[in-house]
């Protein structure tokens, strides 16, 4: 009588075989989730922030994300304190800190897109613009001094998403929702109560495009705020196309 001899050690390999590719399996699945900061300042644009753009940069990567969106400042007072008067001085002003990032984005392997956070003369409030390029800042050099309603129509009529920032900080207040795509409906930086839940529910009651973001312009604001997305973001269309498409999850640190 003959019996089927096992070569246990040859099972053992093949076992250990199997949890190795399934670990790599796993690995490479992790690492196919994009993580995006959506609210970023440079210290080459923007008078309040306190880290240049290189550093900025180098930061976030070390931090693990995959792409940056520079959102520096577009307003009056920025423009006035650096002495930027003209519409080639304005635009060359804004995008300072914005092509300073692109620049370093080989070096640390890192997506870099342009964005900006602008407060209109009307009012204290804050709007992101998602999906914009240099061309706009051109073509419209004072968007500071728009209505809200005069940007909005621009902003669809150029397929540029426009987002409340921190809509329920002391000095801010949500604005019609109609004129908007979205809300940042959490806002990591440390030293302003942005009052999230709030801006939530207000999100959510309206059905707008909800984002979340770190509002960096120090060390200590780093790798607070953001979306998680299996998309690759490597663009400002990618961004847009994501946002719309809501298949993304919020990064919202515990405090």
């Amino acid at each position: 009588m003959h019996f089927f001899q096992i070569d246990n050690s040859c099972f053992a390999r093949r076992i250990m075989l199997y949890y190795e590719l399934l670990l790599i399996y796993c690995l490479l699945e992790a690492d196919t989730d994009m993580k995006v900061e959506m609210h970023t300042h440079t210290s080459e644009t923007s008078p309040c922030a306190h880290i240049c753009a290189q550093d900025v940069i180098k930061m976030y990567k070390e931090a693990g994300y995959d792409t940056v969106v520079i959102t520096d400042h577009y307003s009056k007072w920025v423009f006035e304190k650096n002495g930027a008067k003209t519409p080639d001085e304005v635009t060359s002003h804004f995008l300072k800190g914005y092509k300073t990032a692109l620049g370093c984005a080989e070096t640390y392997d890192i997506n870099v897109l342009l964005g900006c956070e602008v407060t209109l003369t009307e009012s204290p409030n804050d709007y992101l613009l998602y999906g914009v390029n240099e061309d706009f800042f051109h073509t419209h050099p004072f968007l500071y001094n728009l209505s809200l309603e005069e940007l909005s129509e621009i902003c669809h009529n150029e397929n540029i998403l426009i987002v409340q920032a921190h809509p329920n900080r002391a000095y801010c207040e949500p604005v019609n929702p109609a004129l908007l795509d979205g809300a940042e409906v959490f806002n990591g930086n440390p030293r302003h109560d942005s009052n999230n839940d709030k801006t939530y529910a207000w999100a959510y009651e309206h059905d707008l495009i909800m984002t979340s973001g770190s509002d960096f312009h120090e060390k200590e604001d780093l790798a607070l705020g953001g979306i998680i997305t299996e998309y690759d973001i490597k663009t400002e269309n990618d961004l847009i196309q994501t946002l719309l498409s809501g298949d993304y999850s919020l990064i919202t640190p515990v405090e």
